[in-house]
């Protein structure tokens, strides 16, 4: 019995360390690269060092008890804002907001570039039938795949690339603009489309920013991240404007926020919850990459994962009106 409490103490204190420690670097992001990819798993620490913190009260070690619960505040801070939508969405039109107006259905998806076989995705997105369609990592066989599409969406703006950096827009309503965005670097595609829907003109953002798994390539991400919020900005502010797509960070970043700021974005899912979208696997590693980001006046009624589509990436889906 003893040895079995020894074990179980070890393993809480053992928690509490870790935890504490990658919170400290989390709390470092901007000093680094790679203590900025720690800020990306928020959740998992808090939730380990809550575990950790209960178990150490059990066992009666209260120093370790207390050095969780205070590790866990800052986690706590980053994530409150998700958790009423864990506990308790909202309904999907909140105090009748936007009753008289079109509901405008978006879906946002990275459909992974090496997949050969893309049943899964065209038969959801068919399915799904949304007003809009973002599709990252969209490559001149996935153009294929997908021509059928093109029945229902009669407006598109497609740029494939041969690697994971392609990106489309297919809308059923009509595209009045569309803009090849320079967010500082010419290694992938990125687009603005202003787009008519019943209600009125809105600007659409399609982006799929650089994955930080190097120090270049996280240099790369926060160029296009601060570029983007310059472009969003320099815009019409009374517009109404969503950027969707895989940003490759998660609402944790210092980064992101970031971007939330200067470009007067707000994040969609923050009432819905945390809707994870990365990985599409069944481990206990899922964050939040992929966004449906809302500025001027437009109001997100809704905001949900989609179901597995052959991708490492689960769809996101986003309701708005104007």
């Amino acid at each position: 019995m003893l040895t079995m409490i020894n074990v179980l103490t070890r393993l809480a204190v053992a928690a509490v360390a870790a935890t504490t420690l990658a919170t400290a670097a989390a709390l470092g992001a901007r000093a680094g690269w790679l203590l900025e990819l720690f800020s990306h798993f928020t959740v998992q620490y808090l939730c380990l060092q809550l575990l950790a913190a209960a178990a150490c009260l059990a066992l009666r070690r209260w120093p370790w008890a207390l050095a969780a619960a205070v590790a866990a505040i800052p986690n706590l801070l980053a994530v409150g804002p998700y958790l009423p939508g864990l506990i308790s969405p909202p309904a999907g039109n909140p105090a009748g907001i936007g009753a008289a107006r079109t509901p405008i259905r978006l879906v946002a998806a990275n459909l992974l570039y090496l997949r050969e076989d893309g049943t899964a995705a065209r038969a959801y997105l068919e399915a799904k039938s949304a007003d809009l369609v973002v599709l990252s990592e969209f490559t001149p066989r996935w153009r294929e795949e997908l021509r059928g599409l093109e029945r229902a969406y009669p407006y598109f703006a497609l740029r494939t690339r041969r690697n994971a950096w392609g990106i489309a827009v297919y809308s059923k309503h009509p595209l009045l603009a569309i803009e090849d965005l320079d967010l500082g670097d010419d290694t992938s595609s990125q687009l603005r489309v202003l787009v008519e829907l019943p209600d009125g003109l809105a600007e659409v953002y399609a982006v799929h920013l650089a994955s930080p798994v190097t120090p270049r390539r996280a240099a790369r991400r926060n160029t296009q991240l601060r570029r983007l919020a310059e472009r969003i900005a320099a815009g019409d502010a009374v517009m109404p404007r969503i950027a969707a797509g895989d940003f490759n960070t998660t609402p944790y970043s210092p980064y992101f926020q970031d971007l939330l700021r200067d470009a007067r974005l707000s994040d969609g899912r923050r009432p819905f919850g945390l809707h994870v979208t990365w990985p599409a696997w069944p481990v206990p590693l899922w964050i939040p990459i992929d966004h449906c980001l809302a500025g001027g006046p437009l109001t997100v009624t809704r905001v949900a994962t989609g179901p597995p589509i052959g991708s490492d990436h689960l769809p996101l889906e986003c309701t708005f009106t104007l």
